[in-house]
């Protein structure tokens, strides 16, 4: 659009004399687009002063342009439109804030995750594999469901849908088989033709899913796709002195149509350098547990011979991925949207529910009670986002500056669940009760529509199955660097199903933790626990695979 509209001198002359210009990144600021995207990119949207959408569309043509921009000039030119607009205004402001803080939902439904199974079912492809029609999305959450459901449930057709829809994407054109990494879509239903960009957020949600079905269904080509995009990833995408993986990579057709002894003697794509925090958190959560369950495999697809996966090495690039988001992008004690050589965009929800997402992850699989501590301190950070009345937290912090859609904070259906497996997972850690009937009363806000998200609801689905069926705590006692409480929190991390909650406990440094939890002070012991029941206690890793595989999960 930027070479053919807005280099058109038509176009250029009315916008200089009748408009005031405001270019937004949609990376950069996901507030602006939830309010004003217009059913896609790149999103036109023409504003009253106020800020109120006098029309829009994605793509318009020179002609097109000229045509809206002359008429919308003609309409605002007219007084009595205006008196009559800003009326309206006023009523739609009205009308939002009260539907935005309204609780709609009731109890949860038991049935949730069958009824999500079957909106995905619907729309999936038979034939070749992905969701919706002529363009194909990879729809991360969608898969990390059917993976959530599938580890309670060993539902047949839930693996059906992930691995033939992931094989689709890995094995066709939606893949990179050059230098690796997916893109970001399909133009067609059969994944043949890409749109060439790739973005980090679907590289490492892609990433994550393929690790995990591959473990749980012994799927080696997959593991071979998650070590392949780790490779493209830290090749092509990884920032050092920022330590994080930039943006993305830009859609260049005319260098992708190339073999790869072509490519070689072409300039790559340019890659955008910045360090997005809810998207290297993402992939902090796909480095810190998805290596762990690669190491059965043994594959690497670049080598002749198979050779182990280097688990050491995904565990440590995730933690230095997420000390560095904590220390350059932490402001104020909440997480920036994204850092350039400095930290931008203070308070957005995506980014902190993203970032304790990982810094749980990063606690987890390190034992260090530095990250639950963290965790805590953003938690209580963001007690100003939360809304009593809603039932949920505000998309961002708001200040009387903030202009048109802008001031009007809103509840996101996405981010308040994720939240909601966050405060969960924290509660069990912790024994702190509030933090999960928080989470419940989230939850129970959206009960009665979830099923007008249609595929989109699959976040909400999978936060419900933490209520409902909830993963398995696995509470280790004793000093996390200490051969045996490691080999337990190692074992428990190599088991793709059921879902747990590894939770190391140093006795010494955690004293008050662990009394609260109700646990002896001993030395590398392992307790399993559905919510306040347990039903093992081990000190073994032979034992704890033993006990998790018949473990009363669903």
């Amino acid at each position: 659009m930027d070479e053919t509209t807005y280099s058109d001198s038509g176009v250029i002359n009315a916008i200089n004399e009748n408009f005031v210009p405001v270019r937004v990144d949609n990376d950069q600021r996901p507030d602006v687009n939830a309010r004003y995207n217009m059913g896609g990119w790149p999103t036109t949207a023409l504003l009253s002063p106020e800020g109120e959408i006098l029309f829009g569309g994605t793509y318009m043509p020179p002609d097109t342009m000229r045509q809206v921009l002359k008429q919308i000039d003609g309409f605002y030119s007219s007084p009595d439109n205006r008196l009559e607009l800003a009326k309206r205004i006023q009523e739609m402001h009205a009308k939002r804030a009260a539907r935005s803080r309204t609780p709609q939902g009731g109890e949860l439904d038991d049935a949730t995750a069958t009824t999500v199974l079957k909106l995905i079912d619907a729309d999936f492809d038979q034939q070749y594999g992905g969701f919706g029609g002529e363009q194909k999305f990879p729809h991360v959450p969608v898969l990390q469901f059917l993976l959530d459901h599938y580890a309670r449930t060993r539902d047949a057709g839930a693996q059906t849908m992930a691995q033939k829809t992931l094989h689709a994407m890995a094995d066709g054109g939606m893949y990179d088989h050059v230098f690796g990494g997916f893109f970001r879509y399909s133009t067609t239903p059969d994944f043949s033709v890409p749109h060439f960009e790739k973005m980090l957020e679907d590289l490492t949600g892609l990433l994550w899913g393929c690790a995990r079905a591959s473990a749980m269904f012994a799927d080696r080509d997959l593991a071979a796709v998650a070590v392949d995009v780790k490779r493209y990833l830290d090749e092509r995408l990884w920032v050092p002195e920022w330590h994080g993986y930039g943006g993305s990579q830009d859609a260049d057709e005319q260098y992708y149509a190339l073999d790869a002894s072509g490519r070689e003697h072409h300039p790559e794509p340019y890659v955008d350098r910045t360090i997005y925090t809810a998207w290297n958190a993402h992939a902090v959560c796909a480095l810190l547990l998805g290596g762990p369950l690669l190491a059965w495999s043994g594959v690497n697809p670049r080598a002749d011979s198979e050779t182990s996966v280097d688990v050491a090495q995904w565990h440590n690039r995730g933690l230095e991925i997420v000390s560095a988001l904590w220390d350059q992008s932490c402001v104020d004690g909440l997480m920036c949207r994204y850092f350039d050589g400095a930290p931008h965009v203070r308070g957005l929800l995506v980014d902190q529910a993203w970032m304790c997402w990982a810094m749980l992850a990063a606690f987890s699989t390190s034992g260090t009670s530095q990250w639950l501590a963290r965790v805590r301190e953003l938690l209580d950070n963001i007690e100003p986002l939360y809304d009593p009345q809603a039932e949920s937290y505000l998309d961002r912090v708001t200040s009387p500056d903030d202009p048109g859609r802008i001031a009007e904070p809103t509840a996101p259906f996405e981010e308040n669940a994720l939240l909601a497996r966050v405060l969960l997972a924290y509660s069990a850690f912790t024994g702190e009760v509030r933090f999960a009937e928080r989470a419940t009363a989230m939850l129970k806000r959206y009960s009665h529509h979830y099923e007008s998200y249609g595929l989109f609801a699959a976040s909400y689905a999978s936060a419900v199955l933490d209520v409902i069926a909830p993963p398995i705590d696995v509470h280790i006692v004793g000093d996390p660097a200490a051969p045996g409480p490691k080999a337990l929190r190692m074992a428990a991390l190599r088991i793709p199903a059921p879902p747990q909650r590894i939770d190391p406990i140093n006795p010494i440094d955690e004293r008050q933790r662990l009394d609260r939890l109700g646990y002896a002070a001993e030395e590398a012991v392992a307790y399993l626990c559905v919510g306040k029941s347990c039903f093992a206690r081990v000190a073994d890793a032979a034992s704890l695979k033993e006990q998790l595989a018949g473990a009363p999960i669903s």
